[in-house]
């Protein structure tokens, strides 16, 4: 069963909050719903009830980020449809649920499919059984056909569903494709933040051709250097306010021990503040960090840990620049309406054996991901620790994460517009590494089918994993932002490279 990570606390989550400006509330997305039929030649009395019917079965599907624009009955002409159409996108419609309440005249079809063609509104059919052993009184499964005909000659994108009013499956579907389209609204113009400026050296796999993703989500990036970031949080918090948040965290019942100097602590919890009150106050929806090497060697700290704090406030944070990484941790976060807590990882470990992945980082992941019954370490950075332990810095936190069902995926550098994806469920096992892990049984693929798809393609190096069994709502938000799942390869080590797309 998966958890709900909404409702855990970070470790110094409420001690942060009233310190940082508040997040902007997600915008809401007006959804547009038409019933369409034809009253000459079917029972208009049934049509109208049944529409009622799926009026409420739409909004309750809704999250409170939705409202509905829909009219007391189905309409059934051309003119008709396309002025409700332009009022329903004068309202700020986003998206578009087409209800057959009985078969339709063609010209109503051609008159929808023309209107979609030249507006970006994603457009559900919802059409079901009726009731048989006499005449035909809706006619509804062929009308949908031939809705559906004319959309695909006209090369309309639309999804579809025949799903039975009130069943679980009709809210799982419509629920699939409301969250979908609205996290694609809530994206478009929206703002992701690199704090850095630039990848870190070596790691070109953690770039992205910004004309690409405004092209597919809308997105823009803006980047400032990390003495912009340090000096937000010199200006921003007193030393008495940070201290509090320090004393906090050291004090918290989660911490099994603390290996990092008082000021590093101290530099660390203020990074944290300074990128959650930047990012907050100037509505970036995520937040990719530059941790090295600029604060290892110009500001004595890892930033590992801060990173996981802001992420304990619902702002998804990318390490090492990583900004596919952040594009798919956003995504899901928009998706999820922050239930997923994605977080960026490494693919470090396989066990063909017992069929497992595992999946580490160096400890920048939210503390709400912690393992129930389990405690986290306060420690320098542990790579750092392998050249010089002397010598290396912290803040990080090292813990085993929570069990579960996870989704794993990442848009592939630099375009995004290629993405692989996989569900698993995350088991028990032991500490692998120093930092932060956990370790995947794969659901429909096998480690070895994982690996050799991540090497046959020549993949990004790092991955998001999020909570609960998402892939078939990840599947339909990129659908309708135009992005190519790269299917698995066979489980074998030919050494091939496969071409990526790479035309955004």
């Amino acid at each position: 069963m998966s958890i709900d990570f909404t409702q855990r606390q970070g470790v110094v989550e409420q001690a942060m909050s009233e310190l940082v400006s508040p997040r902007t509330a997600r915008k809401d997305v007006p959804v547009g719903f038409i019933g369409i039929g034809f009253e000459l030649h079917f029972d208009w009395a049934k049509a109208k009830q049944s529409y009622t019917q799926a009026v409420g079965d739409v909004k309750g599907v809704f999250s409170e980020y939705n409202s509905m624009l829909a009219e007391e009955e189905p309409i059934q002409t051309k003119d008709d449809m396309l002025k409700l159409l332009n009022a329903y996108r004068a309202q700020g419609m986003q998206a578009l649920v087409v209800y057959q309440a009985s078969y339709i005249s063609g010209d109503m079809a051609l008159a929808l499919a023309t209107w979609l063609a030249e507006h970006d509104v994603p457009v559900l059919s919802w059409s079901h059984t009726e009731t048989t052993g006499g005449s035909l009184t809706a006619n509804r499964l062929c009308g949908q056909n031939f809705l559906l005909n004319i959309l695909s000659s006209m090369d309309v994108r639309y999804s579809w569903i025949f799903e039975e009013p009130g069943a679980d499956s009709l809210g799982e579907s419509l629920g699939r494709f409301i969250d979908a389209v609205s996290a694609k609204a809530r994206l478009k113009h929206a703002k992701i933040l690199m704090v850095g400026g630039m990848r870190v050296p070596g790691f070109y796999d953690c770039e992205l051709n910004e004309m690409s993703i405004a092209k597919h989500f809308g997105l823009a990036v803006d980047r400032i250097d990390m003495q912009t970031i340090w000096k937000h949080g010199e200006e921003n918090f007193a030393e008495a306010q940070v201290n509090a948040v320090v004393d906090k965290l050291l004090s918290s019942p989660s911490v099994a021990g603390n290996g990092v100097s008082d000021n590093e602590l101290f530099l660390s919890v203020r990074l944290a503040l300074a990128i959650a009150d930047y990012a907050n106050s100037n509505e970036y929806v995520g937040v990719a960090l530059k941790n090295w090497p600029e604060l290892f060697d110009n500001y004595g700290i890892a930033g590992d840990g801060a990173g996981a704090l802001v992420q304990d406030l619902g702002i998804p944070v990318a390490d090492e620049s990583d900004m596919g990484a952040l594009l798919t941790m956003v995504a899901f976060n928009e998706l999820t309406m922050s239930k997923g807590l994605p977080t960026l990882m490494d693919f470090s470990f396989v066990d063909h054996a017992n069929n497992k992945v595992g999946m580490w980082h160096c400890g920048g992941t939210s503390t709400k991901l912690m393992r129930e019954g389990t405690q986290f370490e306060i420690r320098n950075h542990s790579i750092l620790d392998n050249y010089d332990p002397e010598d290396s810095y912290g803040m990080l936190f090292e813990f085993l994460q929570e069990l579960g069902p996870v989704t794993i995926a990442k848009y592939q550098y630099p375009h995004a517009s290629t993405i692989f994806a996989f569900e698993g469920e995350l088991v028990d096992s032991p500490m692998r590494y120093r930092g932060c892990y956990g370790e995947v049984a794969p659901k429909a693929l096998c480690s070895k089918q994982i690996a050799g798809s991540v090497m046959n393609y020549g993949m990004d190096h790092h991955w998001v994993m999020a909570r609960g069994e998402l892939l078939e709502l990840l599947r339909e938000f990129n659908f309708w932002v135009g992005i190519e799942e790269l299917a698995p390869t066979e489980a074998k080590t030919s050494g091939r490279s496969i071409p990526k797309k790479m035309d955004f």
